[in-house]
């Protein structure tokens, strides 16, 4: 079990860049974990269990959608696609974030192919996800060597 301080708030992140994120991985372990780091760096997080669920609450005030793109039977790729058309300005739609433990160059290569901005290796760290997230806000897109 992995605890995090509630009263630490890291003041060059969450302060400077105050972001709400969405987050839909369906594996229950993985999204508590994930959220956890993401709350401990002091973001506003609201997860979902379905593609459906993202896309119908997902809105610009959400900075980041995370999601799990290696969940067996489902199409995640295609889901990155509807919310490119439900946001037609790229300024006001969330920076997305496909999480992955595949590190072949396919992968990442379909995260681009789709709109994806972004992809993290899994497993995540604090440090890592700290680093990608100041990165891809300053950038709006981040490819990790993958």
């Amino acid at each position: 079990m992995i605890e995090f301080d509630p009263l630490y708030i890291n003041p060059n992140f969450s302060i400077q860049y105050s972001l709400k994120a969405r987050f839909m991985v369906e594996n229950g372990v993985s999204r508590m974990l994930t959220k956890g780091l993401l709350v401990h760096l002091g973001c506003e997080v609201t997860t979902v269990s379905s593609n459906e669920e993202c896309l119908r609450v997902v809105s610009h005030e959400h900075r980041v959608v995370f999601m799990d793109v290696c969940t067996p039977g489902v199409e995640n790729y295609q889901i990155a696609l509807r919310i490119h058309e439900k946001f037609t300005k790229r300024h006001r739609r969330p920076l997305l974030v496909a999480l992955t433990g595949n590190t072949d160059k396919s992968t990442k290569e379909k995260c681009m192919s789709f709109g994806l901005d972004g992809v993290l290796l899994k497993p995540v760290s604090l440090d890592n996800m700290r680093n990608v997230l100041s990165d891809l806000l300053e950038h709006r897109v981040l490819y990790e060597a993958m």
